[in-house]
């Protein structure tokens, strides 16, 4: 939770400063950069908290796989 409020107030304060027609080369080149890596990070840590959840539920490739070799395709070679 700690790395949420830090990515969140990270997030805010770069998009805060971020200002294009700016002189100053920290709000026109790397407050922006901050909130793309914000950003990112944001991302990130919503896909390693989606993980935690267990995912689907299905093991294996395609999820639709019966077991049976001679079900599906041309079923050449099955009798």
């Amino acid at each position: 939770m700690k790395s949420l409020i830090f990515i969140l107030i990270g997030l805010y304060l770069s998009w805060h400063y971020t200002d294009l027609a700016s002189d100053s080369s920290i709000q026109n080149a790397l407050a922006p950069l901050g909130v793309f890596i914000f950003l990112v990070l944001l991302a990130m840590w919503f896909v390693s908290k989606g993980d935690r959840r267990g995912g689907t539920g299905t093991s294996g490739g395609s999820g639709d796989y019966s077991g049976d070799s001679c079900s599906g395709g041309d079923g050449g070679g099955c009798d």
